[in-house]
């Protein structure tokens, strides 16, 4: 599927989860209702639990020792029972966009020892981005924020180079889980406020 066309999809999804411009509230989906829109499926592993679509992958391969496409786009839907998605590191960048419905918040344990708290969303006079980079080798962890209308967020995943299940991991339970709490002191307290740690 070429670029233009997945980025026509989009819009439409936009339009259609939104409403037209002429009408300012925004349609109240259900989260089966969005599935069931957009055919979402249960995603296959356990460091991204929720739902996704496929909706590009680049035919250029990546410049790399493994066999990799050189982007992947994907939807991704957060639901109530699906509200976190748990610390996990990824071996390509990733840029996540907010499409729809309850804000994201991130937390991202960088390799250099520092860390930042984004909230993706659409309240960009509140200090929320509708898009964020997260740079190979991060840590990061997810939350859906709580929304008063929305129990679900759609967001897109772009990974560049391509997405493979190879290139994921979660953070392991004990040794490997301290040693994250213990290199990022700081970020401890907001972290099991969250439900991170």
């Amino acid at each position: 599927m070429r670029v233009w066309t997945i980025i026509a999809l989009s819009a439409m999804a936009g339009i259609f989860l939104h409403g037209c411009a002429s009408n300012p509230e925004p349609p109240h989906l259900t989260t089966q209702q969005v599935i069931e829109s957009l055919q979402l499926r249960p995603m296959s592993d356990e460091a991204c639990p929720g739902y996704f679509l496929p909706t590009y992958e680049s035919t250029i391969k990546a410049d790399s020792p493994k066999d990799r496409s050189a982007a992947s786009l994907i939807y991704y839907l957060m639901t109530p029972d699906v509200p976190i998605d748990p610390w996990h590191i990824i071996s390509s960048d990733e840029i996540l966009l907010y499409h729809s419905g309850a804000p994201m918040i991130q937390m991202l344990l960088y390799p250099d020892g520092s860390w930042a708290e984004i909230v993706l969303g659409p309240e960009v006079d509140k200090g929320q981005v509708m898009q964020q980079v997260i740079p190979a080798g991060t840590w990061m962890g997810f939350v859906k924020k709580p929304h008063p209308i929305y129990d679900w967020g759609l967001y897109g995943v772009l990974v560049i180079p391509g997405w493979h299940i190879d290139d994921i991991r979660m953070v392991q339970e004990g040794a490997e889980l301290n040693g994250l709490m213990e290199k990022y002191p700081d970020a401890v307290d907001r972290g099991k406020a969250l439900g991170l740690f």
